[in-house]
């Protein structure tokens, strides 16, 4: 059984002496040039520093520092390889971004989970699909609609090291989602290069960005790491940008597995990355009256606009009552021909909510004006889903230490890094919620997300790949975080 893969041909005598890496290779980027430490060998080391006469703690170390720095040279190989990787990331990000993965295109997020299946196959682990259940929500008349979705995506690793002694520690969660808001009838459809460094295109930063920073983050720890005690799994999501209602059931199962998450959102405008996060849900009105003739029987039918705008004028001005709650009226449906009296609307809501205080205000709320607004007696029937779906992301105790590693990594590769709170949410408010501490804006840098002038500056995916590299390589240098 091999362990501990290292680059070169070392040469190590069953007596246990020091490698000899004079016969290293420079072809690092090739499996073929990994070499491994045998069991035998392993053993033979720790016999003959047991049997050696001169074994003390100094000897012992002596040994074991050509082992050491060999770690460090094979880590430095990794951060080169990745350097070297910038035209390989842009084209292979403008095919993934080119085809379309919008949330609800069942049939296109199936087409890329296939093509990501044989993207990530370098890493050297087997894809396990998991199939999510369907979900229900409310479509513009009023109907309950059952939606189907793509499958999670989910690749295990572990080092050959980590596989033979295993250290206890818990493996590292890496993932992003596949999906778009970008449905197949969207006009933004295609990449385009803007110079030699910006790319526009749908997702490029929101977030198929980041699928290709991870993917060369973890190839580069399946090629350089092996030798380290480190384990990883990456999940894959279809459905994070309609607030994950099928997934949110996998992370509730599978959070628990993992030591801490690193997530592949964008950075914000400015390159800082996400300190906190505010809470965010949706709410669905359902506003029934009553249809009548607007000439013939005007006073017979019962406004479902009317009684909706009453209602809207209620929400807006929860607005101003708590400083971090907002409350966005977003879309409206209802009415059709203008001399007929309309008996449905559909009304959808925004709040953000930047702690468990403000979620449970603005809960009971909205649930009030529900109900003050349901009136069988007069005509009218309002019915409420809807929810929470993305908790307030406070900052974790657990996740300072890494916060500190990435601006220590971030400082060696020459890049101040800065953090900011964002209103926005994203599937970290979800992990955090389960326990799962993270960083969820390790993806590239840009702008224009949710638009068609979604850009992506392309020398920062092998930029934020070696930052996380060199995260991955820390932690598994380190016995905790």
């Amino acid at each position: 059984m091999s362990v501990w893969p290292l680059l070169g041909n070392p040469s190590l005598s069953a007596t246990g002496s020091a490698p000899d890496y004079s016969q290293e290779t420079d072809d690092s980027d090739s499996p073929a040039a990994l070499q491994v430490f045998t069991a035998e060998q392993i053993v033979g080391i720790l016999l003959g520093l047991i049997q050696s006469p001169e074994n003390d703690v100094g000897h012992v170390q002596n040994r074991i520092q050509p082992i050491r720095a060999h770690t460090l040279m094979t880590t430095q190989q990794g951060i080169e390889w990745l350097e070297q990787q910038a035209e390989s990331m842009a084209s292979e990000l403008t095919t993934l971004c080119d085809m379309n993965s919008g949330s609800e295109h069942v049939e296109g997020l199936e087409r890329v989970a296939s093509w990501l299946q044989d993207y990530f196959a370098p890493i050297g682990s087997p894809c396990q699909p998991i199939k999510l259940s369907n979900f229900q929500y409310l479509d513009d008349d009023g109907a309950s609609i059952e939606q189907a979705t793509g499958p999670a995506l989910r690749w295990d690793w572990s080092s050959q090291a980590e596989r033979i002694s295993p250290s206890g520690k818990k493996p590292l969660l890496l993932s992003i989602h596949y999906d778009t808001v970008y449905g197949p009838q969207h006009p933004f459809q295609r990449c385009k290069r803007d110079g030699d460094l910006k790319m526009v295109g749908p997702g490029v930063i929101d977030a198929k960005g980041g699928i290709v920073v991870l993917r060369y983050a973890a190839i580069a720890a399946s090629r350089f790491l092996g030798n380290t005690s480190l384990r990883f799994s990456v999940v894959l999501t279809p459905d994070e940008e309609i607030g994950s209602p099928a997934s949110t059931q996998l992370w509730a199962r599978i959070c628990s597995e993992f030591g801490f998450g690193l997530l592949f959102e964008p950075s914000m405008s400015d390159r800082s990355l996400v300190s906190t996060r505010k809470g965010t849900g949706n709410f669905v009105f359902k506003i029934e009256g009553r249809a009548a003739h607007a000439g013939r029987n005007f006073q017979a039918g019962r406004n479902a606009i009317a009684h909706a705008a009453s209602l809207i004028r209620d929400l807006h001005e929860l607005n101003g009552e708590r400083e971090n709650v907002t409350i966005n009226v977003g879309r409206i449906q209802g009415g059709g021909a203008v001399n007929v009296v309309p008996d449905l609307v559909v009304l959808r809501v925004n709040v953000r909510v930047a702690n468990g205080d403000d979620q449970a205000w603005v809960e009971a709320r909205v649930q009030q004006i529900a109900k003050r607004y349901d009136a069988p007696e007069a005509g009218y029937r309002v019915h409420l889903e809807g929810g929470i779906h993305s908790p307030p992301k406070p900052l974790d105790p657990s996740a300072i230490p890494w916060m500190r590693w990435v601006e220590e990594e971030g400082t060696k590769m020459g890049t101040a890094i800065h953090w900011k709170p964002s209103g926005g949410a994203s599937d970290g408010n979800k992990l955090q919620a389960f326990g799962l501490p993270n960083i969820d804006t390790l993806g590239p840098d840009g702008d224009g997300l949710h638009s068609d002038q979604e850009w992506v500056d392309l020398a920062s995916l092998p930029r934020k790949a070696c930052l996380v590299f060199r995260l991955l390589a820390r932690y598994a240098g380190h016995s905790e975080v």
